[in-house]
């Protein structure tokens, strides 16, 4: 413990300094070598002295979901030393028991801190279970230290050599895994042309207006509610349930959509989504205050299908480490229905929307036990 204080507090000396802090993590299957002690030897001393250090990192995925779990354990090579009388094989063996045992400890860490889940007090039981862990890591790291008398003792050397590579093999290493969720959730919004088509387009004029859709997303289907509202006039006037409605009279017809989506093609610059569904047309006169438009109103309900097809924005490589499935896109979406409840009117519309919108997957973590075998120089694990 009185190690890692002292590697913190020189920290901001090497910083200030433009020095280099030379790190190297634990791995299985890289050990120690006597050229990774790299500090000059410490005059009047002999011996050894390895500086390390633990630690983790906390990513949050989600609001309501637990953050995605790191931890790391690392030695500091350009504080660490072998002295000249040192160097060699034994004092290897005790520095990288020493070093195997710090990794131990930081695997219990993070399972600690992974079975902390979405706890709203997080942060606070997370810095407590990591001060707990450096304080019983530098117990252990003391009592080893004397057991085997700094490595002198080739015999307790062997014992916590054994000992510590078989608690390396009972505690797994939790790796952090990354999945996308079935579901998935997106927006957009931007300007629509709705064309009346057939006879229908000699009552009323092509309508511009501004669209607002919210997707939801089932695997690769896709439910989506697009209501969108325009500005438009009467071409000729007519008669619809005891009223008038007269030419260039300006209406403000309401269009929304309800329909289900498969995607048939979502590479990483495009998505393509075609389309069936149900739409309601209502149209009002724009001034409702006028009492002459008092009780003017049309409404249409009638199948829709149509093609979406949205432009990807950014890099959207899959990342198989992690489950960032959220990008950017400019979609253009093209459908049609037809008039089918409101007589005399007969025909259809067509309607191009053309907006910016954002699509994204929920993100869960998981942890994948790996336990880790080391086989020692006699065979034993």
């Amino acid at each position: 413990m009185a190690r890692l204080l002292l590697v913190l507090l020189l920290l901001p000396y090497l910083g200030s300094a433009q020095a280099t802090i030379d790190t190297l993590h634990w791995s299985a299957t890289r050990r120690l070598q006597l050229s990774d002690f790299r500090s000059p030897t410490q005059p009047g001393l002999g011996g050894s002295e390895f500086y390390y250090q633990i630690g983790y990192e906390a990513r949050t995925l989600s609001t309501w979901g637990a953050p995605a779990i790191e931890s790391f354990c690392l030695m500091f090579r350009n504080l660490s030393w072998v002295s000249e009388t040192a160097r060699h094989e034994r004092t290897l063996a005790y520095n990288q028991v020493l070093f195997d045992l710090v990794e131990v400890h930081t695997r219990l860490m993070k399972a600690k801190l992974v079975a902390l889940g979405a706890d709203r007090r997080f942060k606070q039981q997370a810095k407590q279970i990591e001060y707990m862990t450096n304080s019983e890591l530098g117990g252990e790291v003391n009592r080893f230290r004397a057991e085997t008398g700094g490595g002198d003792d080739v015999t307790e050397l062997k014992r916590w050599q054994q000992q510590v590579v078989q608690r390396l093999y009972d505690t797994p290493d939790l790796v952090t895994t990354y999945h996308t969720s079935k579901v998935g959730y997106g927006f957009f919004f931007g300007g629509g042309l709705m064309q009346p088509m057939g006879p229908i387009s000699q009552a009323f004029t092509p309508s511009g207006g501004v669209v607002f859709g919210i997707d939801v997303a089932l695997r690769r289907t896709i439910i989506m509610l697009h209501p969108t509202l325009y500005n438009g006039s009467i071409r000729a006037g007519f008669d619809y349930q005891n009223h008038t409605w007269e030419s260039g009279m300006a209406v403000t017809p309401m269009l929304f959509e309800a329909g289900i989506g498969q995607i048939v093609s979502d590479a990483p610059r495009i998505r393509v989504i075609p389309y069936l569904g149900y739409r309601l047309l209502a149209l009002a006169p724009t001034d409702r205050k006028d009492e002459r438009y008092k009780g003017f109103s049309l409404t249409d309900y009638a199948p829709t299908g149509g093609l979406v097809l949205d432009i990807k924005l950014g890099d959207n490589t899959p990342k198989y480490d992690r489950a960032e499935a959220n990008f950017w896109f400019i979609r253009t979406k093209l459908s049609y229905s037809p008039m089918l409840d409101t007589k005399p009117f007969a025909g259809g519309f067509i309607n191009l929307q053309i907006g910016l919108g954002g699509f994204g997957r929920i993100r869960r973590v998981g942890y994948r036990p790996e336990p880790t075998t080391i086989t020692l120089p006699d065979g034993q694990i």
